[in-house]
């Protein structure tokens, strides 16, 4: 939910302002902010592997809000930049020892990062396993 100040809209749902935020001038009540929602993105969990969990504080599994696995790496960008550098190059490319799967499916046998999400997708990053 993203918040701003109420101008007059009353069918919108109200919520108090944070305790710090300033009381109105000279009435001594506090302000209420509109909360309108973001986005109306399917949330999806990224399974983090060990070695990558160094990157997220040890988390497993992140939650995020995205409608497509480009849109969940960005989320990433922005809450996990650690993490994200360790999966995307200087590009914006997953890396290229790095698999990325929606569900069971890898992802370079569907749209690519564009592949569409559903809500409870689980979007798997795996490293590449070679040698013999």
């Amino acid at each position: 939910m993203q918040c701003g100040p109420a101008v007059g809209v009353s069918h919108e749902r109200l919520r108090p302002a944070p305790f710090w935020a300033a009381r109105v001038a000279g009435s001594g009540r506090r302000r209420y902010s509109v909360c309108h929602p973001v986005s109306s993105a399917p949330t999806v969990s990224i399974l983090v592997p060990g070695p990558l969990r160094t990157y997220c504080a040890g988390a497993a599994e992140l939650s995020v809000p995205a409608a497509t696995v480009r849109a969940a790496l960005e989320v990433l960008e922005r809450t996990q930049p650690a993490l994200y550098r360790n999966l995307c190059d200087e590009t914006g490319a997953v890396r290229r020892h790095l698999n990325v799967f929606v569900n069971s499916d890898n992802v370079r046998d569907l749209d690519g990062v564009h592949t569409t999400l559903a809500e409870g997708d689980e979007v798997i990053v795996l490293p590449a396993v070679s040698g013999g």
